[in-house]
């Protein structure tokens, strides 16, 4: 996919996530939310924020920060911020991808910090990285790879049914998922140009 095509996916992908995503992580805090949801959607948004920036400037300190600060941040088996970390991981075992930089920095502190998250968040970071997750993010990948010369608009249409059943997993856990997929298409795009 050219930067073009890179852009109008992860647009359409964000707009579906946007619309049809559950709030509570990753897309901030749910209507009337408890103090605490409010924090840790906070805190989810300072490490997103904090993690796009080290990747774009290739800060290995940073990044490492950002995913110590997203790691096993949130409730459940997945916390969302090892959901978001998830998607960023899958895209950074492509071939030619420019994430390989992220993929060592979360590599190494997936080793030196064992206890940070859940066990199962731990392996599914690990699969991820070798390109193995959910078959239906494989599903919403599978859909992108054929929006190529689409609009915005036909794009969306494209993805839509795949990325439903990719929202639906776990009570955020989908949506936390799609948006570290939108995170890291824009940071393939800006650090290879394609993909």
């Amino acid at each position: 996919m050219t930067p073009s095509e890179l852009a109008v996916s992860a647009r359409a992908l964000h707009d579906l996530v946007s619309v049809d995503g559950e709030p509570g992580g990753m897309l901030g805090a749910s209507p009337g939310a408890a103090p605490m949801e409010v924090a840790v959607c906070t805190a989810l948004e300072h490490g997103r924020d904090a993690l796009v920036r080290a990747v774009r400037s290739s800060d290995t300190v940073g990044m490492r920060d950002a995913v110590l600060a997203l790691l096993g941040l949130g409730p459940g088996l997945t916390p969302a911020g090892d959901d978001f970390l998830t998607a960023i991981a899958l895209l950074s075992s492509l071939d030619g991808s420019g994430l390989g930089l992220f993929a060592r920095v979360l590599h190494d502190v997936l080793d030196e910090q064992p206890g940070r998250t859940t066990l199962l968040s731990t392996t599914t970071l690990r699969e991820a990285l070798s390109g193995r997750v959910r078959a239906e993010l494989v599903d919403v990948l599978r859909s992108l790879a054929a929006t190529p010369g689409q609009s915005e608009v036909q794009a969306i249409e494209t993805v839509r049914a795949p990325v439903r059943r990719a929202l639906a997993h776990g009570h955020t856990s989908g949506t936390d998922t799609l948006s570290g997929l939108v995170a890291g298409l824009h940071l393939e795009r800006e650090l290879r140009g394609s993909l």
